[in-house]
């Protein structure tokens, strides 16, 4: 699922070793804020849980959203 956040689209991942992250589509994405290395060569996430609420409540809109309309 394609997500919208801080302007740029990511791929969002429900479960990362059991945690919700925000993947890159780009590896010109790796300059975001919360944008962590997880493996390699070019493997960055953000961490859903690691972000400021108001953040967390838009990226949930949007999941819910898309979720909503596929059924």
């Amino acid at each position: 699922m394609l997500i919208k956040y801080l302007g740029r689209t990511l791929i969002y991942r429900p479960d990362f070793h059991g945690r919700e992250v925000l993947w890159i589509m780009n590896p010109s994405q790796i300059d975001m804020p919360g944008m962590v290395g997880v493996g390699y060569p070019n493997e960055y996430c953000i961490f859903i849980d690691q972000l400021p609420e108001e953040d967390q409540k838009e990226i949930r809109k949007q999941i819910d959203g898309r979720s909503r309309n596929k059924t």
